[in-house]
């Protein structure tokens, strides 16, 4: 473990961040989150597996962002708001690298299943194409093989989860030094500006071979 990790963990004892007023207001929003998250979440998936006229290729989709958000709701929110109602990160290191992990996964989870969502529709809409059960299932695979890919690295020491500068949660060293840490973010914010590129370019591309019929 890095001992400058180490210390900024043990730090977070001395002083608080926020006025105590701040911390009681961020207690009451990201309950109110957590609790509104959970229970329309899982209203999602109960609602979606109860109708069968509602278990589409497309629907799934929605279920998978839903899951992604339940767990956020039931295993990182926790973290953050016993931190909001103690003042400070309570936490050992290691509940702090599972913190840091499980929203990161979460998150990405959700981000690229909102970016296989658009592309559905897309298809839909441009091509009149409508997807099958086995391209949402195949997608969604791979959704959580390439956030696995990406949060699971800094557990294997390239970059690492860290408690962020609120110290009510935790998340990538983002503002690491090293040369390693460095290309690991940059690596990962290229990521997500390929798919979006890739995207653009598809779309520009087929506009242009639209433009003679439209001519």
């Amino acid at each position: 473990m890095n001992p400058a990790n180490e210390s900024r963990a043990g730090r977070h004892e001395e002083r608080s961040v926020f006025a105590v007023g701040t911390y009681k207001l961020l207690t009451v929003i990201i309950g109110t989150i957590g609790v509104f998250g959970f229970c329309n979440n899982l209203l999602v998936i109960l609602l979606y597996c109860k109708f069968k006229r509602l278990r589409t290729p497309t629907s799934l989709l929605l279920v998978n962002i839903s899951l992604s958000d339940l767990l956020v709701s039931v295993v990182g929110i926790n973290f953050t708001l016993a931190s909001c109602v103690k003042g400070r990160w309570m936490w050992s290191q290691a509940t702090c690298v599972w913190d840091g992990f499980s929203n990161s996964l979460c998150g990405i989870v959700s981000i690229m299943t909102l970016a296989a969502l658009a592309y559905e529709r897309y298809i839909r809409v441009v091509h009149a194409q409508v997807v099958d059960f086995p391209w949402v299932w195949r997608a969604i695979g791979h959704i959580w093989l390439y956030s696995l890919a990406w949060t699971g690295a800094p557990l294997l020491g390239w970059n690492r989860y860290t408690l962020e500068i609120h110290q009510l949660g935790c998340s990538l060293d983002w503002a690491s030094k090293d040369p390693n840490d460095a290309a690991f973010i940059l690596l990962f914010l290229l990521g997500y500006v390929e798919h979006f590129l890739k995207l653009f370019l598809n779309r520009f591309q087929e506009q242009k071979d639209l433009e003679p019929f439209g001519d």
